[in-house]
């Protein structure tokens, strides 16, 4: 599920408050493809929980080398918010 732009705004400021500004693959800074942030489903095994509807799973991407990012939501601060949007 695509993030809101104001949850993309508390993921772009938790990230520069956390000094997560270079990617630690290829070093490229600023290069982070926020516009497609979103929740995502963990990689399961079978009778694994669900990340996406415990916690909730953010992945953001590096635009140069592809590396991905996977942050807990809760953590984040967003977790409330799409809460607030699916009305739980």
């Amino acid at each position: 599920m695509p993030l809101s732009s104001s949850q993309r705004r508390v993921l772009e400021e938790w990230m520069r408050t956390k000094a997560i500004i270079g990617c630690p693959c290829c070093g490229q800074e600023g290069r982070w493809r926020f516009a497609d942030a979103a929740y995502v489903r963990a990689l399961l095994e079978e009778d694994d929980e669900d990340l996406t509807e415990g916690g909730g799973v953010v992945k953001v991407a590096c635009d140069s080398c592809g590396h991905l990012l996977l942050f807990d939501a809760e953590t984040i601060g967003i977790r409330r918010m799409w809460d607030q949007r699916r009305e739980l």
